[in-house]
């Protein structure tokens, strides 16, 4: 059976470095026969969480709020591995994935289970020289926190500065890390 892998982009610019990162990571999933799906989030319309709890009467990923999460929340159960790509905005996750985590409370309590042992990736690029003064430091702490609390495992990550529109594309090295990082996700 194939291996499922998710990548989410959090960019607003389709194009963007964390994309371009993305989907060098896709592509080497895809060789390596794992079913891949890319989706931007900054196309999806996603609400904040209201904070209502009816999911946890409803049961996991049935929050009431009809926007686009409805067809994510199966997608994540899913998969077996998921990538979550994004520029740091003002230190730390940038707000289009931000507000896509925040939703994943519908999944609840004890229903967190189908995230136990799910394989993730993370691409974070920032305009910073440093892992540090760019705030990439406190989403990356973040990310330790919540899937430790998930129970799902962060195997792979890439950070890297990256300033300017599609400038990681003259970065071999690191489009070569993402590339492992999608190869190492569904191996």
């Amino acid at each position: 059976m194939k291996k499922k892998l998710l990548v989410f982009t959090g960019s607003p610019r389709p194009d963007s470095n964390s994309a371009i990162l993305a989907r060098e990571a896709a592509r080497a999933a895809r060789e390596a026969g794992a079913s891949v799906e890319v989706i931007n989030l900054s196309r999806l319309r996603l609400n904040p969480c209201r904070a209502c709890d009816r999911c946890r009467d409803r049961g996991p990923g049935q929050c009431v709020q009809k926007d686009d999460m409805k067809k994510i929340y199966p997608r994540l159960k899913e998969a077996g591995a998921i990538i979550l790509a994004h520029p740091v905005y003002w230190f730390t996750i940038n707000a289009q994935t931000k507000l896509f985590l925040d939703r994943w409370y519908a999944f609840g309590g004890d229903e967190y289970q189908c995230f136990k042992n799910k394989k993730i990736g993370l691409i974070l690029t920032y305009a910073d020289q440093d892992v540090f003064t760019s705030g990439a430091v406190n989403a990356l702490r973040a990310y330790q926190d919540i899937f430790n609390y998930l129970g799902a495992e962060i195997s792979e990550m890439v950070y890297t500065t990256a300033a300017g529109p599609g400038r990681i594309k003259k970065n071999k090295p690191v489009l070569k890390e993402a590339y492992t990082l999608g190869k190492k996700l569904v191996s």
